[in-house]
């Protein structure tokens, strides 16, 4: 009877896996994506400015859609799904992962400032945001016990290491855009796609 009684009192989504959902990732990737590929058109002469200032609001704008899609409305979510403890936990940690990169990116852009090399602060962005997708898509493969995010994560981690080479290069706004498209906005987009199956 004690056994009983421990199986049923036992909580089951303790021993449950978490569950992946792509609807963060793909909206990052989006929104940030957008962002980067609008930022090498500007730094490769194709787009001009009013003034240098509009850069940084095309990096607020993509923040703001990121945050209105992929986490306010969770658009392309499923609603079910995203009441699931699994799949709450696995938003938690992709969560706090982005909240992690935004914080240390913008220390790093400060301190830039602060040293006076305020011109070269945007190009430490794409680096340490692939670092935190590495980071992040390790962290998924441990969780969920599934072997493909791994690779995913040592592509990520490479791809920063690349995007660094690039730095002061407008090029390196574009290699980010098509890191974004293979690391988050594909991966993302096929979880979302998968939804049912979950």
């Amino acid at each position: 009877m004690s056994t009983l009684s421990l199986t049923a009192d036992t909580p089951l989504e303790t021993t449950q896996p978490a569950v992946m959902e792509g609807g963060m990732t793909f909206w990052a990737g989006l929104s940030f994506g957008t962002a980067s590929f609008v930022q090498y058109l500007i730094l490769s002469g194709h787009i001009t400015l009013p003034h240098p200032a509009l850069m940084g609001l095309l990096w607020m704008a993509a923040a703001f859609a990121f945050v209105m899609f992929g986490i306010v409305f969770k658009v392309g979510s499923d609603r079910l799904m995203l009441q699931q403890p699994a799949v709450r936990r696995f938003r938690a940690v992709w969560g706090t992962l982005i909240l992690g990169a935004a914080v240390v990116i913008a220390a790093l852009m400060i301190m830039m400032v602060r040293f006076g090399a305020a011109a070269n602060a945007s190009y430490i962005i794409s680096p340490v945001a692939l670092s935190v997708y590495g980071v992040g898509w390790r962290v998924a493969g441990v969780m969920t016990g599934k072997s493909w995010p791994k690779w995913l994560s040592l592509g990520a981690f490479g791809a920063a290491i690349g995007l660094a080479l690039l730095a002061g290069r407008p090029e390196q706004s574009l290699a980010y855009t098509a890191a974004l498209i293979v690391f988050a906005i594909l991966p993302g987009l096929s979880l979302l796609l998968r939804q049912p199956a979950n």
